[in-house]
């Protein structure tokens, strides 16, 4: 997993590769990382180039988002890869990331 981070406000977090119990720590440190930083509104996390994401992925996101909303900021998740999307959907969590009725943002 590759993850890189750019921008201010939002900021933008884009994630390469798997997203399993092994890589979720990274991840979260990033997400972390960037919800830390002073006087941005929020989070975009692109995830086009995931194309696997198990339960622990799905708990950071989770996590995040929490704490995003806790801070009074947002947490996008963007343009998630198909396969992502349906795991994203089969858990019940489209409509808490937004992505409920949408193909996501490009």
């Amino acid at each position: 997993m590759e993850i890189n981070s750019e921008g201010t406000d939002p900021v933008v977090v884009s994630v390469t590769g798997e997203v399993d119990l092994a890589t979720a720590p990274q991840l979260e440190q990033a997400l972390d990382a960037a919800l830390g930083q002073e006087g941005g509104t929020g989070v975009r996390v692109d995830l086009s180039a995931v194309e696997f994401m198990d339960s622990a992925g799905l708990r950071v996101l989770v996590a995040a988002l929490r704490k995003a909303e806790d801070s009074g900021r947002s947490l996008v998740l963007d343009a998630p890869h198909e396969r992502v999307r349906r795991i994203i959907e089969i858990t019940g969590l489209a409509e808490v990331f937004g992505l409920a009725g949408s193909q996501g943002t490009a």
